[in-house]
């Protein structure tokens, strides 16, 4: 097991009144951040279609609204924490009430100006009061702002303060203080699950190296920490005792999700259309506004919380690897049914398993490649190969093996006719079998072929993202496939790469780029330079 130090990520945005765009970046600074490997394990409880209903409890409800915000503006006083919008821009912010105005407004002291006026005043129905939980108790698992620099992290309640503060004690200080008291209203409850089971599969955090790795539960230790015995322990401890902070459940794979199946899911993050849950999947499943309550949502921020566990189903599959979930059971994506229209692979059944087909990627996930395969018959469809089916040995990063594009020799595993889902292969596993990567073309004869030079060519595939169009050197020498990018085919705007292009059509084209290491070439057919 490699050392690697286990990121921090800050979780504070720095936000910017009178720059909206800024604000954008701080919500997806906050989204990426929920989703790093050093907090993906903190408050991530079991999830699926056979687990019982859960809800969070009143101290947790009470902890989400004061991350969010979310009662109406009835009762304000003087010194209350609220997020008001800024006459300048039309954006929430947090503040606090200053002062109450005979005329109704209320003036706010923003927390962050940023160079703006330090105080407004705002109208009443502008106003949402922040209930900010102050019941904390000792031994609470939360997340907290540090002091020193504003970030976000882990740690536990030590002590409950006479001013109304805690003590936190910080589950990693990484240098700093071990400590540090913290208001509540910069404080966050973490829901820390702690039934792990004796034989239960888990992903935990190898204590050497901060690392996840594949474990099975042996014991709970009377210390709350729960004895795992490593997968694979690569030359060090075969067992270890791990805190439950530290441990998950392994994703479900996206294979093995099904339209109106159940889940319990936590809200990872907010946007103005919906909502991003974690059922406990390889992706977060989004949640629409629209499928939240039957009734129509105004604001997504009054009905749905960070942390909130909510009960969802899978309302649509899509081929890319996305999902969407719903609140509403029956209310499924697309057509009658939400089921989306399967594919025919009766044809790819019975293609022997030992045979290579050539294929091109079509799309790039954390779990694994789509790949696009024809048939020497002439079928198309597309399969997954999930990561652990790239290459002999640990994937760490499916980006660094393969990119959309690119042209790899795939196997076909299995055929879901059913499910219209087909799983590919590039690992070899077969005696002396065809590599799984392709060899890379010579292109040597292109690399010197001015750019300004027009080629006629014959488009070879169509794909979503651009077509791949066969060109011959001046010479007639060397002749060679090359990616013209969707924002390659024409100035403007192109919405459907089929509509601009067919197989065997003859199309003008230059010289991009060449990567004569790599195999690959880029072709475009505009005019401008």
């Amino acid at each position: 097991m490699a050392p690697a130090r286990v990121c921090k990520q800050l979780c504070r945005p720095s936000i910017r009144r009178g720059r909206p765009q800024a604000l954008a970046i701080s919500l997806l600074i906050c989204v990426a951040s929920l989703n790093c490997a050093s907090w993906s394990f903190v408050g991530l409880v079991p999830v699926g279609p056979t687990l019982a209903p859960s809800h969070l409890n009143i101290r947790n409800w009470k902890t989400a609204r004061a991350s969010r915000g979310g009662e109406e503006s009835t009762s304000l006083q003087v010194g209350d924490f609220v997020q008001a919008i800024s006459p300048e821009d039309d954006q929430r912010y947090p503040a606090t009430i200053d002062k109450i105005n005979d005329d109704g407004t209320y003036s706010v002291r923003w927390d962050d100006p940023d160079g703006g006026p330090e105080t407004d005043d705002v109208a009443a129905d502008a106003i949402k009061k922040v209930i900010v939980f102050k019941d904390y108790v000792v031994g609470d698992d939360v997340k907290a702002a540090s002091p020193d620099d504003g970030g976000w992290y882990p740690g536990v309640v030590g002590k409950v303060n006479s001013d109304g503060t805690f003590q936190v004690k910080w589950d990693d200080p990484d240098g700093g203080p071990e400590t540090n008291d913290v208001a509540p209203k910069n404080m966050k409850k973490i829901n820390v699950f702690r039934d792990y089971k004796v034989g239960d599969m888990v992903e935990a955090v190898f204590p050497e190296d901060g690392r996840m790795y594949e474990a099975s539960v042996l014991k709970e230790n009377s210390d709350g920490t729960f004895q795992v015995k490593w997968q694979d322990p690569d030359g060090g401890p075969e067992e270890s005792g791990v805190s439950p902070k530290n441990m998950r459940y392994p994703p479900i794979p996206f294979e093995k999700l099904e339209v109106g199946q159940k889940y319990t899911g936590t809200v990872v993050s907010i946007m103005d259309f919906g909502a991003f849950v974690n059922i406990g999947a390889d992706t977060d499943g989004l949640l629409h506004i629209s499928r939240i309550r039957n009734e129509r949502v105004e604001d997504i921020n009054d009905v749905l919380e960070e942390g909130q566990e909510v009960e969802v189903w899978v309302s649509g599959l899509r081929d890319d690897g996305k999902f969407g979930v719903s609140m509403i059971e029956g209310r499924l994506d697309g057509a009658p049914g939400g089921r989306r229209k399967l594919t025919d692979l009766t044809a790819f059944e019975s293609f022997p398993p030992e045979d290579w087909l050539e294929g091109f990627v079509r799309s790039v996930l954390p779990f694994g490649a789509f790949v696009t395969i024809t048939l020497p018959s002439g079928e198309s469809a597309d399969g997954l190969v999930h990561v652990s089916q790239l290459r002999d040995g640990f994937v760490e990063d499916v980006a660094s093996e393969v990119e959309v594009g690119q042209q790899v020799k795939v196997r076909i595993m299995s055929v879901d006719l059913e499910k219209g889902k087909m799983s590919l292969s590039m690992k070899t596993g077969f005696g002396s079998g065809a590599p799984a990567a392709r060899v890379p073309v010579d292109l040597a004869a292109f690399e010197g072929i001015s750019s300004d030079q027009w080629l006629t060519g014959k488009v070879a595939r169509v794909a979503d993202f651009g077509a791949f169009v066969t060109v011959t050197a001046p010479a007639g020498e060397a002749t060679a496939d090359g990616l013209v990018h969707i924002t390659q085919i024409k100035d403007g705007f192109v919405d459907s790469v089929a509509d601009e292009l067919q197989m065997n059509q003859e199309v003008q084209v230059r010289i991009q780029s060449v990567d004569v290491m790599g195999g690959k070439m880029s072709l475009t057919m505009k005019e401008g330079y």
